[in-house]
């Protein structure tokens, strides 16, 4: 029997043995090891903010925002991020065409309806494999999941427009889509605080982007970005998983880090943090 259109819907690891480790054991170790050495309590935050880098110099601040939702009787996984490739105004917002998302510890299911319902509800929305199968923000997130999580459905969007506007649609969609089951919705925005690629002062747009968040500021987050005042790298995810949280909304920065661990050349720093977020009132309702 051909079995190769049924492997055509999984979605391969691409960064396995470069980003994590992997081995099954090592990696299912690892992931332990940095849950069970973090500070941060279990905890059951509606969302969190984590980085998309290596184990090795962001494992712990990984770890950090993922124990903040360890809590969640979480039935859904939204994975917000950006398209390294291509992220420009007017960007669609790509969902995968596979069923299951791969890892060397065990494969994550695909929310095939939400996908269908988040295509549906606006048409920058587009059904593709190809930028999931080019992109590594979201894959270095499922081992984490995976742990916490077993046998939960994701659903896994790559956001290829930095803009204010693409935060308000994207968490609108989303909003409409998930209107009926916040309580057991979790959304991760996977993003690095600030970007070598794009920007010079990485303490200075660091300090920047913490402080929107701090305030609670998404609209500022966008408009920050287009004057390059910050070089987040997802910034539309981090906004649209504030305005998702509503009026209200509580913040806690839960651990901190950057790229010395990884030899970074000093002009190529990238700071990491990772941001529990806590739903307000009108958490979940419509964008304005």
């Amino acid at each position: 029997m051909d079995t190769a259109p049924a492997r055509a819907l999984v979605r391969p690891p691409i960064v396995d043995g470069l980003f994590y480790p992997g081995d099954r054991s090592t990696l299912r170790e690892t992931v332990e090891r940095l849950l069970d050495e973090s500070p941060v309590s279990p905890g059951d935050c509606f969302g969190v903010v984590c980085p998309h880098a290596g184990y090795t110099c962001a494992g712990a601040v990984l770890a950090a925002g993922w124990k903040a939702v360890a809590r969640r009787r979480a039935r859904t996984v939204v994975l917000l991020g950006p398209v390294h490739r291509d992220d420009g105004p007017g960007g669609a917002f790509y969902l995968p065409e596979s069923r299951w998302f791969a890892t060397p510890v065990g494969d994550l299911p695909v929310d095939g309806a939400a996908v269908e319902a988040l295509a549906g509800s606006n048409p920058r929305f587009r059904i593709d494999d190809v930028p999931h199968l080019e992109e590594h923000c979201l894959e270095v997130q499922l081992p984490f999941l995976h742990h916490l999580f077993p046998g939960v459905p994701i659903v896994p969007v790559l956001v290829a427009d930095r803009s204010r506007a693409a935060a308000a649609t994207l968490a609108e969609c989303l909003a409409l889509t998930f209107r009926d089951s916040w309580d057991y919705t979790v959304v991760v925005a996977s993003a690095n605080m600030t970007s070598y690629l794009r920007g010079t002062d990485a303490e200075a747009e660091y300090r920047a982007i913490a402080r929107l968040v701090a305030d609670r500021d998404w609209r500022g987050i966008g408009d920050a970005d287009a004057r390059h005042d910050i070089s987040t790298c997802g910034p539309s995810a981090i906004a649209a998983l504030l305005s998702l949280a509503g009026d209200g909304l509580r913040v806690e920065l839960l651990a901190e880090g950057d790229s010395r661990g990884a030899d970074a050349e000093p002009d190529k720093l990238v700071r990491y943090a990772s941001v529990g977020v806590w739903r307000g009132n009108g958490g979940g309702l419509l964008a304005d």
